[in-house]
């Protein structure tokens, strides 16, 4: 399992003392064409409304796009889209070992508007949208790469939330040095 939200537009630097003043421990990745990753121990913790209440809340202090996302038993996927702090989406992958034989929600009109105008939605569609049997998306992670590689999003965002970098393990195209951290004592 892991959990991490994409900010588009605000650098890192002002994340990282947002996020400091909310007391929040967590790590803040480098920006990256506009698209910063916050990796959050409350929301690795306690999971979806957490998630979502912090999504919710940097994306209204900051006026931007969102993505938080979040997988659970290795195959199921779930994202909130915000923009200026208003839930614009949400999304969850079918998971049949869970009994989630379709997806819900998922507007990929949604997604290349506030994120990567030049992507196919029907490409982003089928990500989203096709039965892990039609496509080969039975890992949560899988799918999560395609729609990253669609929107153009950081790599890093694909696979770790803030207990993996807490316990030592970065993304290939991070290093911890490349990393702010907040630790609140």
């Amino acid at each position: 399992m892991y959990t991490n939200i994409t900010l588009k537009g605000p650098q890192a630097k002002d994340i990282f003392q947002e996020l400091g003043h909310q007391s929040r421990v967590a790590f803040v990745a480098p920006t990256q064409d506009g698209l910063t990753i916050i990796y959050d121990l409350d929301s690795d913790d306690k999971g979806g409304s957490a998630l979502v209440d912090l999504a919710a809340d940097l994306s209204e202090y900051f006026g931007c796009p969102a993505l938080a996302v979040q997988t659970a038993h290795e195959e199921l996927l779930r994202y909130w889209l915000f923009a200026d702090g208003e839930l614009l989406d949400t999304y969850q992958s079918p998971a049949p070992a869970m009994n989630m034989a379709a997806s819900l929600g998922g507007n990929p009109d949604f997604l290349v508007q506030h994120f990567n105008t030049d992507a196919s939605p029907e490409e982003i569609h089928e990500i989203l949208h096709c039965s892990d049997q039609d496509c080969g998306l039975t890992l949560a992670a899988d799918r999560h790469l395609g729609l990253v590689e669609l929107l153009d999003l950081p790599l890093c965002s694909v696979g770790y939330g803030f207990c993996d970098l807490d316990s030592g393990e970065y993304p290939d195209d991070l290093d911890e040095d490349d990393l702010l951290h907040i630790d609140v004592d």
